[in-house]
């Protein structure tokens, strides 16, 4: 076992796809199974919501049992956040080391500036479905749902310059890695799509997102380096 890990220095990390896989299939549990139109699943519309008009189609007909259930999903979001920032964090540092490029560190450095951000966004979500009822004034949503605009894109534009980073390392002879390169450039070239505000934009961005986690994630049990990591 350990000179599998020795063989495959990335494995150990590649380990947190496992909790990270758990706290998706619990919060998708959690969360309404309603797909507001052009978005693929109920919290990419929450996260992403403008308007308080939008707020109010997408909470139509939510009950306080409901909002509740989104509250133990958004919960349950802060240890899937933890868990995926960590998984970038020690993913690039040992990337940085193994390939002996300092400029992989930025990726640490990204990784927590989108742990913060997706930090501040489950506290304003969570401030949403406390203070929200039917009738509430737009006045006192407009600020927050501002706000939650600005955390969310860092988020999302910041694991999208993660992978987009580290695809530039993939580059080279190996077909399989090129094509692994383009996977993870893919969040970053659909960024400029979802920033036109465009709801299927938006959706396959963030999917794009989750995909290249999955790529990774895989990446990390085939990359083979015979050198101690």
């Amino acid at each position: 076992m350990k000179e599998f890990f020795t063989n495959y220095p990335f494995a150990k990390i590649g380990l947190l796809g496992i909790p990270m896989l758990v706290f998706m299939l619990v919060m998708e549990n959690l969360f309404p199974k309603s797909s507001p139109e052009g978005f693929q699943n109920f919290i990419i519309a929450f996260e992403f919501v403008r308007t308080p008009d939008r707020l109010h189609l997408l909470f139509k007909d939510f009950d306080n049992s409901i909002l509740r259930k989104i509250d133990k999903g958004n919960y349950i979001d802060f240890g899937f956040m933890f868990t995926y920032s960590a998984f970038l964090f020690l993913f690039f540092r040992k990337a940085a080391k193994i390939f002996n490029h300092k400029w992989l560190l930025t990726g640490t450095v990204i990784s927590m500036i989108v742990l913060l951000s997706d930090f501040s966004e489950n506290l304003l979500l969570l401030k949403i479905t406390k203070i929200y009822y039917p009738e509430i004034e737009n006045e006192k949503l407009l600020p927050i749902l501002s706000k939650l605009q600005l955390f969310t894109w860092i988020k999302w534009l910041g694991l999208a310059i993660c992978f987009a980073m580290y695809s530039r390392k993939l580059i080279g002879k190996r077909i399989l890695l090129n094509i692994d390169a383009v996977a993870l450039i893919l969040p970053f070239l659909f960024s400029f799509w979802a920033l036109t505000g465009s709801s299927r934009g938006i959706s396959k961005f963030t999917l794009s997102v989750t995909l290249a986690f999955a790529l990774l994630i895989v990446y990390c049990f085939y990359f083979k380096n015979t050198k101690k990591g």
